[in-house]
């Protein structure tokens, strides 16, 4: 014990060292380990949302890719959809088309013959009235 008198050390040192020890002793078990233990929950739901928000990235993107696919198919039978419907149109344009053509050329040769008969009427009519209008040219010139 004299070497602890030599160096300062008194019972006074040694008050303080139980009383430190039980503060120590106290404190870990109020303050320090539950605000380890919280600390290490902290950590975990951290941890563990770190690891959620992985997922639901990861998900998300799998979703999108899902999603462009799908989109990709519904845009082909869109697309083969109109494509039918279009060429359905073409084909109707084409044979009302055709049919307005053959009604016109029908019409067409109708009023050609129409015409040509009345020309030809025209014709038969002058033909019977020339000697009747040569009769009264030569009637007026010779009075």
């Amino acid at each position: 014990m004299d070497i602890f008198g030599q160096l300062g050390i008194n019972t006074t040192a040694a008050f303080q060292f139980v009383f430190f020890s039980i503060a120590l002793l106290f404190l870990s078990k109020v303050v320090f380990a539950p605000y380890a233990h919280a600390l290490e929950e902290r950590q975990r739901r951290t941890k563990g949302g770190e690891d959620l928000a992985l997922e639901y990235q990861n998900k998300s993107v799998e979703l999108q890719t899902e999603y462009e696919t799908k989109l990709r198919a519904l845009n082909g039978e869109i697309k083969t959809i109109v494509d039918s419907a279009k060429s359905q149109a073409n084909k109707e344009y084409e044979t009302l088309i055709a049919n307005v053509r053959t009604d016109s050329e029908k019409l067409v040769q109708e009023n050609r013959s129409k015409i040509s008969t009345a020309v030809q009427t025209a014709a038969a009519d002058l033909k019977s009235q020339t000697t009747a209008v040569a009769v009264a040219i030569t009637t007026k010139l010779l009075k």
